[in-house]
């Protein structure tokens, strides 16, 4: 699967589309289909320093429909991108389909602001 454009022509928020996997507490990983949006702006220079750690979310899709796995029970999971970047995140629901919400710096985002 491509990724999509690296904005959103809509807001401009640093956006990825695309593979991942999801590594469970237990030690389980899945693979998974991901769409995550940058809510932190770093062009605005009134940001907190703390929103830069938890303004990620999105949406998580297990890519094997038919597995016994559900994303709920990743509390707090871990999201690992194609090139090894990881951040935890919750899943707000589940079980094949989850919203989540990251906790620590988005894994889809350069130093600098910009999507990888």
């Amino acid at each position: 699967m491509s990724t999509s454009p690296r904005f959103h022509p809509a807001d401009g928020r640093p956006r990825y589309v695309g593979p991942a996997t999801v590594a469970f507490p237990d030690g389980c990983e899945v693979p998974v289909t991901v769409s995550l949006v940058l809510r932190y702006d770093p062009s605005r220079t009134d940001n907190r320093e703390s929103d830069r750690d938890s303004t990620w979310a999105g949406s998580v899709t297990l890519v094997d429909e038919s597995s016994d796995v559900d994303l709920f029970d990743a509390a707090p999971g871990v999201l690992r991108m194609p090139d090894g970047r990881e951040s935890e995140f919750m899943a707000t629901g589940g079980p094949r389909t989850s919203g989540c919400s990251g906790l620590g710096p988005a894994p889809f985002v350069d130093e600098d602001g910009g999507s990888a």
